[in-house]
């Protein structure tokens, strides 16, 4: 096994809640094996993970060097930070859209941390991203740049999933806002879902004080997935935060979530989870929903690329993905789906999503984007 191997392994393992017991017993060798001079800290927050690391490594006791040790710290302490000026910005981004009459539902990560991770520090983020109705687009951007957000980043085009970020800084932390008006980028044979689809499931949680909304349990599962595995044809990779959000997720709703609903409406996901068991153990609350069924060795996963261009169809990894990663993207459960996946369905998506991306670019090229184009969406 490669260094980078011991240090996937080792952190897909922290994906899971700090405490749990067989996490808890394996931390110690699983820690031990990771080669010294790896860049472990820097790995972990690669992933996102380097508050849950922290807390792992206290919860099992487990013995790192003390320059590990004082590193997460000093990481603990920059995330907590930011954790407490997020909850700030965003609460008096928030207020600004309610008193403009714009509804929204707030995505991911900013739900989760509260909602199902032990605290919020433990879920750092590089964005917020707040889901809105495409009519409210022009108005809610107006609105964040009033309250003393400033566009951050390149101009994107009307019709992108979501509007350019703008981001404000306060004591040292910069929060981004990311404004969408379809849940993720339009992806082939993936139906699109939009705050209309998703309102009347939402479920609440409290954010500094304010009771806000976010996507109703199945459909977060769903989402965490989708991001993370769906949409990402030619970059076969995930960050690991993403799989901790699924865990995280999936342990705390176990026995509130509608299984059947969510056999019917998103199977693919149901079907990925047993998976999951080969990067961290499940609950036997868990295992009674989604029995794993499957003990193929887990292969790394690979670095997300941060652009995705149509050469990427050429490459190795995304015409014959690694397996795991295969088998997570496309639920698979059987001999039957991975021919089909392997042979068709996979190529297939790669060479439509290749497509996507020569037009996207051959567009750009002959209609470059303006700055003032974000704002042509209607209002």
């Amino acid at each position: 096994m490669t260094p980078d191997e011991q240090i996937f392994r080792f952190l897909a393992l922290c994906t899971q809640r700090p405490g749990h017991p067989e996490v808890v017993a394996r931390l110690p060798a699983a820690v031990a094996a990771v080669p010294p001079g790896a860049g472990l800290v820097e790995r972990a927050e690669q992933h996102g993970l380097a508050p849950l690391l922290l807390a792992h490594l206290r919860e099992a006791r487990a013995a790192v060097a003390p320059s590990v040790s004082v590193n997460l710290f000093a990481r603990h302490v920059q995330h907590a930070h930011a954790a407490a000026v997020r909850t700030r910005l965003v609460r008096d981004a928030v207020q600004a859209l309610t008193r403009a009459d714009i509804p929204l539902l707030v995505l991911k990560g900013a739900a989760l941390a509260r909602l199902v991770y032990a605290s919020p520090t433990l879920r750092p983020m590089r964005d917020v991203d707040l889901l809105i109705r495409r009519q409210d687009a022009r108005r809610a951007y107006e609105t964040l740049l009033e309250s003393g957000f400033a566009p951050i980043g390149a101009a994107i085009a009307p019709e992108h999933h979501h509007l350019q970020g703008v981001s404000k800084s306060e004591d040292g932390a910069t929060i981004t806002v990311e404004l969408h008006h379809e849940l993720f980028a339009r992806t082939p044979f993936v139906a699109p879902l939009a705050y209309d689809d998703l309102r009347p499931g939402s479920q609440s949680f409290e954010w500094d004080g304010l009771t806000l909304q976010t996507l109703g349990r199945e459909d977060m599962l769903w989402h965490v997935y989708a991001h993370a595995f769906v949409i990402n044809t030619l970059c076969p990779g995930a960050r690991l935060i993403s799989i901790a959000d699924l865990v995280h997720a999936t342990e705390a709703w176990a026995d509130l979530l509608d299984w059947d609903a969510l056999r019917r409406r998103y199977g693919r996901l149901v079907r990925a989870l047993p998976l999951v068991e080969q990067l961290t153990p499940w609950s036997a609350r868990v295992h009674e929903a989604v029995p794993v069924r499957t003990r193929r060795p887990v292969s790394g996963m690979l670095p997300v690329s941060s652009s995705v261009h149509w050469s990427g169809a050429l490459s190795r990894d995304a015409l014959w993905p690694p397996e795991w990663w295969f088998r997570m993207r496309y639920g698979i459960d059987g001999p039957g789906r991975w021919i089909w996946y392997r042979f068709a369905g996979h190529p297939l998506r790669v060479a439509v999503a290749a497509a996507g991306t020569v037009r996207r670019r051959v567009s750009k090229h002959f209609h470059p984007l303006r700055p003032h184009r974000l704002l042509d969406m209607p209002s």
